[in-house]
């Protein structure tokens, strides 16, 4: 297709057009066609540059993990963008140390820039200057702190996607059959509560071959849309779980590897396909019964059925770990976020069962929505949804206990905990005391022989450690103790989803944690007050 015979604007809807078709078909032969549509679709337009179209390039500042993708991904496609670099100083100390000692005298000398001294170091290679930086990055040891130094230096790049299989008009995750539309697109069930607790048929684990393709395609789904997201960049191609929601749908959930787990939290971050179509994608953190999250529709997809796609997405994690509650912060309908703010997304949520913690908040959602039933279609002033989005919205499931809930406010207290544990533990060297705080923990608990774990399980289980300690262990009955040693154990293990269902069952462990938060909190009201 030639962009000189049309206008960038119908370009663009005719792919987005094309898109849609391809993820929510009418007919089979719609899907095929559409298909036929987007694999010829490329144009060299520069007024779609930036849109992840075929042929054109994309101008973006990814972080070192996306970078590292793009590299293995697509070499020879990205390059440094030199014309937005302004100050190089953190580049320039990036370079120096991929120094050879005999290369100082002439890199210091200020007849070179940083550009000329790459071009003169990888001379007689293949690949792009990009390519030749990030090969230089391997080392597998050192991921982090060539992560520093590179996220530092801030690097503009630009990726040309040309035919790439990763731009927006091709990035599909292969799926036996296609399924199309028998009717309308889905609306959000009547009871989205029961809803959410109708078990699913299955949720299949994905091979780790497969799991590998998966996470391509929720990268490459951000990556071309100027986004990226921890649980992407982290996920664990050995934890990919698939749920099929019916008409073509499916949720992915994707748990994080186990070196770049958080220490007390579950993270697990989800990709929305329709025909193996990316569609939507967002994270969860997944702590005792809880889990907070929020959702992401790409713009191509919004004219679908986002409301039934996410009471899937709730459903999904309430069958893979047992949640109770789902938490949805501020940011997800509209504080700090003007998009949100103008689409009214406080709505979204509020009509799908959830509801404001604060009771004056809630007070005015109330008032505000008969506003809304005695004027249909009038919309919500922006001022209104800017103090309707002033605080977290809980949907509880039925079954849900108030005492099952861990604030917000208490991940920090909780951060505060570990390091009063940390500080007590006896030793100034901080990695000798979290040593020791595990010692005890492991002893509080009854277990034994923890040196002959594996490296990323004893590396989880000194992280959570401080957290456990200041909970008390060494008062629970055995059953408690017997459970905490299979928490420890998972939190490093193969599957962090076997360790969220855990924590869900772990009653006494959330009551002590709560019950410390709440006493570091009085102290800490005490001492300001004094």
């Amino acid at each position: 297709m030639s962009g000189k015979r049309l206008t960038a604007a119908s370009l663009r809807s005719r792919h987005a057009a094309l898109c849609f078709q391809r993820a929510f078909p009418v007919s089979r032969d719609q899907s095929r066609a559409a298909a036929r549509g987007l694999s010829d679709f490329a144009t060299e337009l520069k007024k779609l540059d930036d849109t992840g179209i075929s042929g054109t390039r994309l101008y973006y500042r990814f972080s070192f993990d996306v970078a590292r993708w793009l590299a293995r991904k697509v070499p020879g496609d990205v390059s440094i963008d030199w014309a937005d670099i302004e100050d190089e100083t953190r580049l320039e100390e990036l370079l120096q140390q991929l120094l050879h000692p005999a290369d100082d005298e002439y890199f210091d000398s200020g007849y070179v820039s940083s550009q000329e001294w790459i071009d003169l170091a990888r001379s007689g290679r293949a690949g792009t200057d990009f390519d030749w930086l990030m090969a230089q990055m391997q080392d597998v040891r050192a991921q982090s702190y060539w992560a520093q130094l590179y996220d530092a230096a801030d690097l503009p790049l630009v990726w040309n996607i040309g035919s790439s299989l990763y731009s927006k008009t091709r990035n599909v995750f292969p799926v036996k059959e296609t399924q199309a539309r028998d009717g309308a697109m889905r609306r959000r069930p009547r009871h989205v509560k029961k809803e959410i607790q109708r078990p699913l048929m299955s949720i299949d684990k994905l091979s780790k071959r497969r799991g590998v393709q998966l996470i391509d395609v929720a990268m490459a789904s951000l990556a071309v849309r100027h986004r990226e997201t921890y649980h992407f960049n982290h996920a664990n191609p050995a934890e990919v779980y698939v749920a099929d929601v019916g008409h073509g749908v499916a949720v992915a959930v994707f748990g994080l590897s186990p070196a770049k787990r958080f220490p007390l939290e579950c993270t697990m971050g989800f990709l929305i396909m329709s025909n193996g179509v990316p569609v939507g994608y967002g994270g969860a953190s997944v702590l005792f019964r809880q889990v907070n999250t929020g959702i992401n529709i790409f713009d191509e997809y919004r004219g679908s059925e986002a409301s039934f796609l996410w009471v899937q997405v709730m459903r999904v994690y309430h069958a893979l770990v047992g949640c109770t509650r789902f938490i949805a912060n501020p940011y997800q309908f509209g504080g700090d976020n003007d998009e949100a703010l103008q689409s009214g997304a406080f709505w979204f949520y509020y009509h799908l069962g959830y509801r404001p913690v604060l009771p004056g908040i809630r007070q005015l959602a109330r008032a505000e929505l008969n506003k809304r039933r005695a004027k249909p279609g009038q919309r919500s002033s922006l001022r209104t949804l800017r103090k309707l989005a002033s605080c977290d919205m809980h949907l509880v499931l039925p079954g849900a206990r108030s005492s099952d809930l861990f604030a917000e406010e208490w991940l920090i207290t909780s951060s505060r905990l570990a390091t009063t544990v940390l500080s007590q533990a006896g030793s100034v060297i901080r990695r000798e005391a979290a040593a020791e705080v595990a010692r005890q923990v492991a002893r509080d608990v009854g277990m034994r022989q923890v040196d002959h774990w594996p490296a990323a399980q004893k590396q989880a289980f000194e992280k959570i450690a401080p957290f456990v300690a200041a909970a008390r262990p060494a008062d629970w009955p055995a059953t408690a103790k017997k459970q905490m040693r299979g928490i420890l154990r998972a939190k490093g293990g193969a599957f962090e989803a076997d360790c969220a269902r855990m924590l869900a069952q772990h009653d006494l462990f959330l009551q002590g944690l709560r019950d410390a938060c709440r006493r570091q909190d009085k102290q800490l009201t005490k001492t300001l007050l004094q």
